[in-house]
């Protein structure tokens, strides 16, 4: 997974660079990682995906500094479980927990996810969550992330605490999920 999501990334943004920066347009260009919401918040079941997409983040906040004299310009795709058929294969693999968690958040189609990436590449957004719980997600977990929107900064500043809340609830909602299940699992033993 290590090699895949994340140093399958680096190494294509790796060999197109040199090719990016020596281009004869030196009109604005782009390039995009795809994460996951697993990528801002730990989910469980998910631990070696979730490190991998979180990876994604510091290198995206990382490379946006290092390209922005080249005119490069970085964004990062934050989706929610999306239906493809490596989610089916997945599913097949992951605990009962992580499914019943996942139940909790409907799946997007990944047409839906490419129209939305473009729209936020287009526009220069360097974070683009794919649904209004992904912008709330986003918006907790913004930290140090650029943002070159300032109605989008002034909303980060002044929604963060009650976004923060709210993502403590959700997350009190799936440590009580996770305890139930444990509970009614050793019951059963």
């Amino acid at each position: 997974m290590i090699d895949v999501n994340l140093m399958g990334s680096f190494n294509v943004i790796k060999a197109a660079l040199p090719l990016m920066k020596d281009r004869k347009d030196k009109g604005p260009a782009s390039i995009a990682l795809m994460s996951s919401m697993a990528g801002q918040a730990g989910i469980y079941g998910f631990a070696a995906y979730s490190a991998t997409k979180f990876g994604l983040r510091g290198l995206a906040e990382a490379l946006q500094q290092e390209l922005l004299v080249n005119n490069i310009h970085l964004s990062i795709i934050f989706p929610p479980v999306t239906e493809t058929s490596g989610i089916e294969q997945a599913r097949e693999r992951m605990p009962e927990i992580t499914k019943i968690i996942l139940e909790s958040s409907p799946g997007m189609k990944a047409e839906e996810v490419g129209k939305i990436t473009i729209q936020g590449i287009k526009s220069g957004s360097f974070s683009i969550p794919c649904r209004l719980d992904g912008r709330a997600v986003a918006i907790a977990t913004a930290g140090l992330s650029p943002q070159t929107s300032f109605l989008m900064a002034s909303i980060e500043v002044v929604f963060a605490g009650l976004f923060r809340f709210v993502a403590l609830l959700l997350q009190w909602r799936g440590y009580e999920i996770i305890e139930k299940y444990n509970y009614s699992h050793k019951k059963q033993q």
